[in-house]
């Protein structure tokens, strides 16, 4: 059985910030990747959506 997800390059963060999505997955009782997940996705359903009427090559 094959899935659709797929692993990105790790990504760098300062320890401070580090620590914070760590308190934060906890406090929700979730892992630190879906809390990371959740917030790209909630970027980009956002943001994304908004410029595909104003760049017409989206």
């Amino acid at each position: 059985m094959t899935s659709d997800k797929t692993t990105l390059p790790p990504v760098r963060v300062d320890a401070a910030f580090k620590e914070r999505l760590a308190r934060y997955a906890a406090s929700q009782e979730r892992d630190v990747s879906w809390v990371i997940r959740k917030a790209i996705k909630e970027y980009l359903d956002k943001y994304e959506e908004g410029s595909l009427g104003k760049d017409p090559d989206r």
